[in-house]
C-alpha cells in the first residue's frame, strides 16, 4: 500500500502546499459543483487519516485531472489516468473504507479487551468472506475495484494480531465463564469455575448485570482467583484510542498562554478530564470556609 499512499500523498501535498494552486483548486471545485470543497492532508498519528484521504481523493481523481490538464500540468495527476495504478488505488480505496469501520468499532471509552477481540474476529470472517467472494469475481463489497490478491492481507492480519489467538481461553473465562470446559482452563480457576456454573442465582446476575458489576459481586472468599483474573483481562488496554485522547487533551491544555503550568497541574488536568467519575461538588465546597484568599 506504500506506493500508493505516496503517490495520493504527493497529489495532496501538490495541490495543498501551494496557495496559489490551492485556491485555484479550490475555486475550480466550486465552478464545477463539486460535492466536496477540498482535498484532505494525511496524518500519520490520526487512525482513520489513509482512509478518509483516500475516499476524498478518488470522489474528486476526475475534478483533479481536468484540474491540471486545465492548468497544462498533465504530469501532476498522470497516476490517475494510469489505468494499472487506479486498480491498485481502488482495492486501497475500498479495503481502507472496511478498516475505518473496524477503527470506528474500537474507539470510545468503557471497551474490554474480549470487545476488541471481537471486533477482531468479526474481521477476520469478514477477510475470508472477500477472499472467497473476490477470487470469484464478485466485488459485491469491493465496488471500486477490478482485480484482486487479498490471500496475502488476510495472512498479515492474522500475524499483526496473533497475540489474541494465544489469550482466547483466557478472554472466553472472561467473557462467558458459564460456557467454558472446566478441564481446559487453569487448575487454578477450575474449581472455582464450576461452583460459579452450578449456581444458578449467579448464573442469571451475569445475565443481567455489565461484566465489571458481575465480577464486583463476587465473593472474595468464594472466588479469589476468578475476580484476580477478570481484574486482569479488565486491566488490559484495548486498544490506543485512549491514550491518543489523553495526549490530544493534554495538546490542548498545555499551549502557548499556560505556559506556566507544572507537570503536576497537567497530571491533575488528564486526571480529571480522562475520567467518567462525576466529582462531588458539594461535598469539596464544604471542605473551603473560603474560596479565595484574597477574600
Amino acid at each position: 500500500m506504500k506506493s500508493v499512499l505516496d503517490v495520493v500523498v504527493k497529489l495532496v501535498n501538490t495541490i495543498r502546499s501551494r496557495g496559489l494552486t490551492h485556491r485555484q483548486f479550490r475555486d475550480f471545485l466550486q465552478s464545477v459543483q463539486s460535492e466536496y470543497s477540498d482535498v484532505l492532508y494525511y496524518t500519520k498519528v490520526r487512525w482513520l487519516s489513509a482512509g478518509c484521504v483516500f475516499e476524498r481523493v478518488w470522489q474528486l481523481k476526475d475534478d483533479i485531472v481536468s484540474f491540471f490538464h486545465e492548468k497544462q500540468c498533465s504530469a501532476e495527476c498522470e497516476m490517475l489516468e494510469d489505468t494499472e495504478w487506479l486498480s491498485d488505488f481502488a482495492f486501497f480505496t475500498d479495503l481502507l473504507c472496511h478498516m475505518n469501520n473496524l477503527n470506528v468499532k474500537m474507539q470510545g471509552k468503557n471497551q474490554f479487551i474480549d470487545d476488541i477481540w471481537a471486533h477482531l474476529k468479526a474481521f477476520k470472517l469478514k477477510l475470508n468472506l472477500f477472499a472467497g467472494q473476490l477470487a470469484k469475481n464478485d466485488l459485491s463489497h469491493f465496488s471500486r475495484f477490478n482485480s484482486i490478491p487479498s490471500v496475502k492481507l488476510h495472512f498479515e492480519f492474522e500475524h499483526r494480531f496473533k497475540v489474541f489467538s494465544a489469550i482466547q481461553t483466557e478472554l472466553d473465562i472472561f467473557t462467558m465463564p458459564f460456557n467454558v470446559n472446566c478441564e481446559a482452563v487453569r487448575s487454578d480457576l477450575q474449581l472455582e469455575l464450576i461452583e460459579l456454573q452450578s449456581n444458578n442465582h449467579l448464573k442469571q446476575s451475569f445475565l443481567n448485570m455489565p461484566k465489571l458489576e458481575f465480577y464486583k459481586s463476587l465473593s472474595k472468599v468464594s472466588f479469589p482467583h476468578l475476580i484476580s483474573h477478570a481484574q486482569k483481562i479488565s486491566a488490559m488496554f484495548a486498544s490506543s484510542y485512549i491514550c491518543e485522547q489523553v495526549f490530544s487533551t493534554m495538546n490542548l491544555r498545555k499551549n502557548y498562554f499556560r505556559s506556566r503550568l507544572t507537570d503536576e497541574h497537567v497530571a491533575s488536568f488528564l486526571r480529571i478530564s480522562s475520567s467518567h467519575f462525576e466529582p462531588q461538588y458539594k461535598e469539596l465546597s464544604k471542605m473551603k470556609s473560603q474560596f479565595h484568599s484574597s477574600h
